[in-house]
């Protein structure tokens, strides 16, 4: 354990360990009882927010490991993405019904797949223990409850304004990557801006200037990104059972087309508000602000 970790902030930490464990919780006892969309939705938001305990803590170099705990979380996290994916397709596709009868088609398609994910997925879901889990997520809580305890050292908003701006640095390198005709590159912008978004709530308290409403800005944002990542995963799964012979060339080739399209408008879209990143951009000490980072290989 870091003992050296800033009072104040391992006791709201501590707090928000708490907190996410119970939802946590709560959430899988609704989802093991009534499997359904909500339900699987509301259980994938807790889990992200635990994963985002559990990075941020990582970053602080508050335990030696917590890699088994986080390894375990994204499994369960994963297991939940082709259903996930089949419902959000389901929901672009409904609109192009009129327009295009293959786009009814092919909802058919997901239905049964969805049917069959459902049924996988349950079973998986029911038979989740989290005594285990649970019980870690309490020693973490009380290692930090007792760094708490610890004389106040004023670093909690140093340490905070560190994380955001090596967490917003991550975003700007990646931002600088992205290519239009590469919808993967602005996906990875996109998840390094997500994992910004949670640091800076998570961290709230310590960074005043992200406001609800500055919160919120960013989550629309990231929503305008998840936008382009829903329509390239749609076309890439056509693709993919177009290949495995599910379905034919010819039967969506009309979709394809328009899907294409969407997809374009959404790459322009985001591009046309892409310099809002420097309104989300934190207002660090100097020491903090100048730090480098090199672009990933």
């Amino acid at each position: 354990m870091n003992t050296n970790f800033p009072p104040k902030l391992a006791g709201h930490l501590a707090e928000s360990v708490r907190t996410a464990r119970r939802r946590y919780r709560k959430r899988l006892a609704c989802c093991q009882k009534k499997f359904s969309e909500k339900a699987v939705h509301d259980l994938r938001i807790e889990t992200r927010r635990i994963l985002a305990l559990i990075d941020l803590l990582e970053a602080l170099h508050f335990q030696d490991s917590l890699a088994k705990l986080r390894k375990t979380f994204k499994k369960r996290l994963d297991s939940f993405d082709d259903l996930r994916d089949t419902h959000v397709q389901r929901v672009l596709l409904k609109p192009l019904w009129p327009k295009f009868p293959e786009a009814r088609d092919f909802n058919k398609h997901l239905c049964k797949c969805e049917k069959q994910l459902e049924c996988d997925v349950s079973r998986k879901v029911k038979n989740i223990k989290s005594g285990g889990l649970n019980r870690k997520l309490k020693e973490i809580e009380k290692s930090l409850r007792q760094c708490a305890a610890n004389p106040p050292t004023g670093e909690g908003v140093s340490q905070s304004q560190f994380l955001l701006g090596a967490a917003f640095r991550r975003v700007v390198v990646l931002r600088r990557l992205i290519r239009r005709s590469k919808p993967a590159t602005i996906h990875r912008m996109r998840v390094a801006f997500k994992r910004f978004r949670y640091t800076a709530e998570l961290l709230q308290p310590f960074v005043p200037s992200f406001t609800e409403k500055r919160l919120e800005r960013m989550k629309d944002f990231q929503g305008a990104a998840g936008d382009i990542q829903d329509v390239a995963v749609l076309l890439g799964r056509i693709e993919n059972e177009t290949k495995n012979g599910d379905i034919t060339a010819a039967c969506v080739k009309n979709l394809r087309g328009e899907l294409i399209r969407v997809e374009r408008e959404a790459i322009n879209a985001l591009m046309k508000r892409i310099d809002e990143l420097k309104d989300f951009e934190p207002e660090l000490p100097a020491p903090f602000a100048s730090k480098p980072e090199s672009a990933p290989k």
